[in-house]
């Protein structure tokens, strides 16, 4: 019996170490780091692209010099389901489509730190106004892949054919009006099916639209501390008006029957970018990025293109997005993984997404006076498109609207207003006010629940308090600030207002 029981362990045993051998990392020729990320192919290029990277320039950290002292292994996942794995402890080494501050409010990632400055990708190597998508807190946690300052993408050729030139970089929403008027009567589509339009519908340029215009003329959707919604304002009901009488009283944009009509017969919908390639939009909303599906014409079919900022008020502004990755904090691979983020800032991965056009390169330097990027010989059609979004991000870009204390988990509030206005079912005024209710409420409900969080809300409450009291200091005159205590700069935890403040004249040093 003994011996049937010893042959019988013996046989698992050796089956066990056949299961673990077998296993894929087993077979690895060295050692993998797990990035979770997307499918798209140019990711298994990257992880290719930095294997070759690294074995270049530390050869010395490899047993063989055949192989890379390790590789990247990619893991698809959605946001949800890497918080999910991340708050289990079973996340991968490198996180990446990161929203950094609820990542970093809620401790799933490595603080950069030094780290980032001895190795060339700290802060001050990337674009401006970078810290609020890469940080939280006084602590940066990732670094961007790619990022992208989506703007108004105009095809010439359409423009052209209608009579009408490209609109100065410095429109108006009154001047978007009225080119959009003029456009649309050259035409000549009557009350017939119409099927040619200068711009998307209002559901389409949406939350951007909205936020870019409030910003322009001075306010966010949150307060100076993220604390609060503040929305409930005359410049916002005013923007979600407007894209209503354009769309129903002067006809400028295209209805939600009109999209679904086109969308039958032509992918309307999701193939904007067939209806600008065919001349049925005369612009989109887009960035660099979109140069991917506009390279892949043929020579002969591809057109002239060009950029301008959205159409706007006083203070010109832009929506900075990126694709950031950072390190898990269970990885156990921290070190490894800080050749990945080194990479990241190196300058063969910024000549990968130059070449490719996957948005904008991390790391601005590559790009400022290279004429590679700026005026790529083999596409002249792309016109100013690569020199404009490297301008917008370097000098008018903000972070969209976000805050620690409201985690956006399913309907988007604004948008979900701008669809009642738009269907008649609430007024402007009614459906923003709803809006920043829900807002407000998610901000109550999240601090409540959550003593960390909880602490610093009172923390930012107590400086919101301050800095209210040094604006009941400002004198205006005809709208203008001409006199008045400034506020010191890290008071201010919204991008935006730091950016404002410091155009009016009304910021200071830290204090």
């Amino acid at each position: 019996m003994n011996k049937i029981l010893l042959l019988s362990l013996f046989v698992l045993i050796v089956v066990s170490v056949f299961t673990v051998l077998l296993r894929p990392e087993a077979q690895e020729k060295y050692p993998q780091l797990e990035w979770m990320s997307d499918t798209n192919p140019q990711r298994f290029e990257q992880a290719e692209l930095f294997e070759t990277w690294l074995k270049t320039k530390y050869p010395d950290l490899s047993k063989d010099s055949r192989y890379p002292a390790f590789g990247i292994k990619l893991n698809a996942a959605n946001n949800q389901s890497t918080v999910i794995q991340a708050v289990s402890g079973v996340a991968g080494d490198l996180i990446d489509h990161l929203n950094v501050p609820v990542f970093g409010a809620m401790g799933l990632l490595r603080p950069l730190g030094e780290d980032a400055k001895k190795r060339g990708y700290d802060l001050s190597t990337t674009y401006p106004n970078m810290e609020g998508i890469l940080g939280y807190e006084g602590e940066q946690y990732g670094y961007p892949c790619n990022v992208a300052v989506s703007s108004f993408l105009f095809n010439l050729n359409t423009l052209k054919k209608y009579d009408l030139s490209l609109p100065d970089e410095d429109w108006t929403t009154e001047d978007f009006e009225r080119i959009a008027k003029k456009f649309m009567d050259r035409t000549k589509q009557g009350n017939a099916r119409r099927t040619i339009f200068f711009a998307l519908s209002a559901l389409s340029l949406g939350e951007t639209f909205i936020v870019i215009n409030a910003r322009s003329n001075g306010v966010d959707v949150y307060n100076e501390t993220l604390t609060k919604c503040i929305a409930d304002d005359e410049r916002f009901y005013r923007i979600y008006e407007q894209l209503y009488k354009w769309t129903y009283v002067d006809k400028i944009l295209p209805t939600a029957a009109e999209v679904a009509s086109n969308d039958t017969e032509t992918g309307f919908g999701g193939a904007a970018f067939t209806h600008f390639i065919n001349g049925n939009y005369a612009t989109i909303i887009a960035g660099r990025w979109a140069l991917i599906r506009f390279r892949e014409l043929p020579p002969e079919e591809r057109f002239p293109m060009a950029m301008t900022l959205f159409p706007q008020g006083p203070f010109k502004n832009g929506i900075l997005t990126a694709r950031v990755t950072g390190i898990y904090a269970g990885s156990r691979n921290y070190d490894k993984a800080g050749y990945f983020m080194e990479f990241l800032a190196s300058k063969e991965y910024n000549d990968y997404i130059i070449k490719y056009t996957d948005g904008l390169p991390p790391t601005p330097k590559y790009v400022l006076n290279n004429p590679e990027y700026l005026s790529p010989k083999e596409y002249p059609s792309e016109g100013n498109i690569h020199a404009k979004e490297l301008e917008y991000a370097m000098h008018y870009a903000i972070p969209a609207p976000q805050t620690p204390y409201f985690r956006k988990t399913g309907t988007g509030w604004f948008s979900y207003a701008l669809s009642k206005v738009m269907a008649n079912r609430a007024t402007a005024k009614e459906a923003v006010n709803e809006a920043v209710e829900r807002v407000n409420s998610g901000i109550a409900e999240s601090v409540a629940a959550n003593d960390k969080l909880a602490a610093m809300y009172e923390r930012d409450m107590e400086l919101q308090k301050k800095i209210d009291a040094v604006k009941a200091t400002w004198k205006y005159r005809r709208g203008k600030i001409i006199s008045g205590e400034k506020i010191p700069e890290n008071w201010i935890k919204n991008p935006f207002y730091k950016k404002y403040y410091a155009h009016l004249g009304m910021l200071k040093g830290a204090e």
